[in-house]
């Protein structure tokens, strides 16, 4: 869960993104690091989108940790570590800032491959690091963690860690890795029967597949991967129209993309690209003023 926009600007959250070793790109995507020196009286919220991607997630300072609101929790404390889980519907976070986090975010499915957690058992939830059966180390690489001063070095207690799990990897489910080919391949337009041909395995076999790499079934990643296509395109302003962005990023039609939109993020497509241009106009008076 990252912070852009509202919480960004009101807090001026440091974040820091950071490349892991060569023999772990791979599988990680980055190890992500946020943090704000300062706390504020009063409790600021952010929403946060659907996640596809998993991975363990640390939390360190003094002040009151960060909250999270589920559809069916209320402001649940986040623990100092956790899974990063995969997520398919939004949520809230609650931050007041004087804390850090740091995040090692896997590429979907690669999860599983180095620690063997079913996915399905993690979605939309927050389970600590220290009920999972990796207890004893995780909460090993937390202290070491800990124990560094700068998101840099520890990104290298990360690589440490992760270099030697790599050694003893998972080779893999070759049906999932056709899956997801697949789905990046046709742009998340793909239909579940012909990602289904396209694995090599039925539609069932592929559904378990998927929740236990996954975290989820065929049908909500591709939503959900669709959603990122277009939300990215509409937030980098590529786009001619919102009936052509929704062609382009594998929606049937504007109303599905509208639909699916307005899930995920609360809001209507031209709803969200106002917010983003006040937080824009925000930003540049406070630049302006420096």
């Amino acid at each position: 869960m990252f912070f852009t926009g509202h919480l960004t600007l009101q807090l001026m959250i440091h974040q820091t993104n950071i490349l892991p070793a060569s023999p772990l790109r791979p599988y990680i995507r980055e190890y992500h690091w946020i943090g704000s020196n300062s706390a504020q009286k009063e409790w600021l919220e952010e929403d946060g989108l659907p996640f596809l991607s998993s991975g363990l997630c640390f939390q360190f300072g003094e002040e009151e940790p960060i909250m999270i609101t589920h559809e069916d929790i209320e402001k649940e404390a986040l623990p100092p570590a956790h899974v990063l889980p995969p997520a398919t519907r939004r949520f809230t976070v609650h931050f007041r800032g004087g804390q850090q986090m740091l995040a090692a975010i896997f590429y979907p499915a690669a999860f599983f491959d180095f620690f063997g957690f079913p996915m399905g058992d993690f979605t939309n939830k927050t389970v600590p690091l220290d009920v999972t059966e990796g207890r004893k180390e995780f909460l090993e690489l937390q202290s070491r963690l800990q124990e560094q001063v700068t998101p840099e070095r520890q990104a290298k207690v990360l690589d440490a860690f992760f270099l030697k799990k790599l050694k003893n990897k998972k080779a893999g489910n070759s049906a999932i890795r056709r899956a997801i080919a697949a789905v990046t391949l046709n742009g998340g337009g793909i239909k579940l029967k012909g990602l289904s041909e396209e694995s090599g395995v039925g539609p069932r076999q592929l559904r378990r597949l998927f929740d236990q790499y996954l975290g989820m079934p065929p049908r909500d990643f591709l939503r959900i991967y669709r959603f990122f296509r277009a939300y990215r395109a509409l937030l980098g302003g590529r786009y001619h129209s919102l009936t052509k962005l929704a062609i382009e990023t594998g929606y049937y039609d504007q109303a599905h993309f509208i639909h699916d939109f307005r899930e995920f993020t609360g809001m209507s497509p031209h709803q969200f690209l106002e917010r983003e241009f006040m937080i824009l106009n925000k930003v540049a008076w406070k630049n302006g003023k420096k």
